[in-house]
C-alpha cells in the first residue's frame, strides 16, 4: 500500500508540473497583448488629456481608466498563474492559524447565513504560532470551505476545529453534506477531477493538495455517502520550505 501511495504522489506531482508549464505558457502569451493594450490605451489617455476641446472628454477618460484597471487585473491573474507554475509565491512568517481561519470563514458568513447553514468554529485558544504563508493558507481553507458549502444542503452544518501541540497544528473541516464514495475519494486530489459538472474546474483540491505539501503539511479526507465529509490538515511549526 505504501508503494501505491508513493506512486500516486509521484503521478500527482507530474500532473501538477504539467499544469504549471501550461499555466506559464498561457501567462506569457497573454502578457504580450496586455502590454500592447496598456501602452496604446495610456497613449490615448495622454492625447485626449492634451486637448481641452475633445468631445465627451471626461467620459472617454473614465472609460480609458476602466480599461487600464482591467489590464492590471489581468496582469494580477497571470502573475498568480506564473507563481503557481514556478512555486515562487511562498512568503513565510509566523502565523496564528486561528486568525487565518477567522478571516477566511468571514468571507463565507453571508452565504452561510442566507442558506441557514450553521458554520461553527471550535478554535483551540492555546494554539501556538506556526511558520507558514498566510495567503496560501487562506486559499487552502477557502477551497475546502467552498467545497463544503457546495456539498451541504440548506440548513446543514460545517464545523471547523483546531488543535495544537508541541509539533504543530491540526485543522479539521467537517460537514454533513452529500459525502463521497470510495472511488470519488481516490480521485479528489487529481487535477481536473470534479463532481460539480459544469460548475467546477477540478483544480481547487488539486491546488490545495499542492499548497499543503509545499508548506510541509499533510492533508487527508474521510467521507461517507449521504453522511458527510471531514478534511484533516496538519501543519508543522517549522516547515522545510521547498524553493
Amino acid at each position: 500500500r505504501r508503494s501505491s501511495d508513493l506512486l500516486r504522489q509521484v503521478e500527482h506531482s507530474q500532473k501538477l508540473s504539467s499544469i504549471g508549464r501550461l499555466a506559464a505558457g498561457v501567462a506569457h502569451e497573454i502578457n504580450n497583448p496586455l502590454a500592447v493594450i496598456n501602452e496604446k490605451t495610456g497613449l490615448m489617455r495622454d492625447l485626449i488629456g492634451l486637448r481641452d476641446d475633445f468631445p465627451d472628454k471626461e467620459r472617454f477618460l473614465l472609460l480609458i481608466d476602466s480599461v487600464l484597471k482591467t489590464v492590471m487585473r489581468c496582469r494580477d491573474i497571470t502573475r498568480r498563474m506564473l507563481g503557481f507554475a514556478r512555486r515562487l509565491d511562498v512568503t513565510l512568517e509566523e502565523i496564528n492559524i486561528n486568525d487565518v481561519i477567522n478571516e477566511t470563514s468571514g468571507f463565507l458568513n453571508q452565504e452561510a447565513l442566507h442558506r441557514k447553514i450553521d458554520l461553527t468554529l471550535d478554535l483551540d485558544a492555546d494554539v501556538t504560532g506556526i511558520v507558514s504563508d498566510r495567503g496560501q493558507l487562506q486559499q487552502v481553507f477557502l477551497n475546502i470551505l467552498n467545497n463544503a458549502l457546495a456539498a451541504v444542503p440548506d440548513g446543514g452544518h460545517i464545523d471547523i476545529v483546531t488543535r495544537g501541540d508541541a509539533e504543530g497544528v491540526s485543522v479539521i473541516v467537517r460537514d454533513n453534506g452529500c459525502g463521497m464514495s470510495k472511488d470519488t475519494m481516490a480521485c479528489i486530489f487529481e487535477p481536473f477531477f470534479t463532481t460539480k459538472k459544469t460548475k467546477g474546474t477540478g483544480l481547487g483540491l488539486s491546488i490545495t493538495y499542492g499548497i499543503v505539501k509545499r508548506l510541509g503539511g499533510e492533508i487527508g479526507v474521510e467521507s461517507e455517502l449521504d453522511k458527510g465529509t471531514a478534511f484533516t490538515l496538519r501543519f508543522p511549526k517549522h516547515p522545510k520550505h521547498e524553493a
